[in-house]
């Protein structure tokens, strides 16, 4: 039971603590230990041979993606729903930005008259069936349908019949290929774009880089947290495999803080702040706070996708008090779970609001885009086989 109840820290006296709470904090913990592995940071024979041993398992993994892929391309016809489906997805695990993209489109959807319906295979879905990105959804653009289902024809299906969307958006999209999608948006982070070089588990690719030809357009996410040398070795990347392609460039930025009911805020000033996230990407969550001269006191990080419970309500108010912090700011997609325990927190806790921004002009190339495929849509065009090479 002491294992579930603790609080592990680490850093040293008087500077900037790394704290783990709870039933998961050992997940974090060898969660950022394997991505230190794979990413070259530690080093001696023992990494070196288990990142070859990593590296053989990425070949099984390769075969299959590969087998799947050519299953896909050759010989299945994806299902295709009665409204135009846009997917928002990435080649790697981890934290893109999907769902800030996801809100975008769903609003240009709407500014265009068609009610969207976000689908999601519901990973780590509350006992509504709401997964965190829909939680988000629901709350940040509630005219959009929001639905969570493993089956995303079925979700397609109830999102049409039930609730008349108009237009869909596959949250994740870019594996699941067993629906067809009228336009493919594929996201790339700019600070980890193709994860470490290596399919899982050697790397957090999940299918060769070479398959981004199935893109239709993509985007470059978080480029103010990268080089202008960085960003450029990605787009040869993106280039050398899909000339021709837009691309586009993005950056997430902040707009303001709102309290955990959604409520506008003041920004944190002064004291002790803490930051809490349960997210993929928790440090580049905490490199926008500093960036907007939030000077972190003490940082919290849970495993991506945690279910909050009753029980991290005590541990996160215990955690505030051996902190001596005075108010705490999280993520947008954790202020919906945390609002929804009801619990009465010691200090306040704020949300950073995050909208993903379009650079040099990319709103008006995809928002074009986004027309086209309306149009095409509506006048009854060929709807198109996706494909690449394995």
């Amino acid at each position: 039971m002491q294992a579930y109840t603790r609080l592990a820290c680490q850093g040293k006296p008087g500077a900037l603590r790394t704290c783990l709470i709870g039933p998961g904090w050992l997940a974090r913990l060898v969660n950022d230990s394997f991505l230190s592995l794979i990413g070259g940071e530690r080093r001696g024979l023992v990494a070196t041979t288990a990142r070859g041993a990593l590296r053989l398992c990425a070949i099984g993994y390769r075969a299959v993606v590969g087998l799947r892929n050519h299953y896909y391309n050759a010989l299945a016809m994806p299902w295709w729903l009665e409204v135009p489906v846009i997917s928002v997805g990435n080649l790697t695990v981890g934290g893109t930005g999907k769902t800030p993209m996801t809100l975008w489109i769903c609003r240009q959807l709407l500014a265009r008259g068609r009610r969207p319906a976000v689908l999601s295979r519901g990973y780590k879905a509350s006992e509504e069936g709401l997964a965190d990105e829909l939680l988000m959804v629901t709350r940040l653009c509630p005219e959009a349908v929001a639905i969570a289902h493993a089956d995303r024809r079925r979700a397609g299906r109830l999102a049409v019949d039930q609730f008349s969307a108009q237009a869909a958006v596959l949250d994740d999209g870019f594996q699941h290929r067993r629906m067809g999608r009228d336009l493919d948006v594929l996201l790339i982070d700019a600070t980890r774009p193709f994860g470490f070089g290596y399919l899982l588990p050697r790397g957090l690719l999940r299918e060769p880089i070479h398959n981004l030809r199935r893109a239709d357009v993509v985007v470059v996410t978080r480029c103010d947290q990268a080089s202008p040398e960085a960003i450029a070795e990605i787009e040869g990347v993106v280039r050398w495999y899909r000339p021709g392609t837009p691309l586009l460039r993005s950056v997430h930025r902040a707009v303001g803080y709102v309290d955990l009911g959604g409520r506008e805020s003041p920004s944190p000033s002064g004291g002790r702040i803490g930051a809490l996230a349960a997210i993929a990407r928790p440090d580049a969550f905490e490199r926008t706070l500093t960036e907007r001269g939030v000077a972190l006191a003490d940082r919290l990080r849970l495993p991506d996708h945690h279910v909050y419970t009753a029980d991290d309500a005590g541990r996160i108010q215990a955690w505030i008090r051996s902190a001596g912090l005075d108010a705490v700011v999280t993520t947008e997609k954790d202020a919906v779970k945390l609002d929804r325990l009801g619990a009465q927190w010691p200090v306040p806790m704020l949300t950073l609001r995050v909208e993903i921004a379009l650079l040099d002009g990319g709103d008006k190339i995809l928002g074009d885009l986004i027309d086209e495929t309306l149009k095409d849509f509506d006048e009854g065009g060929p709807r198109r086989h996706h494909s690449s090479e394995d």
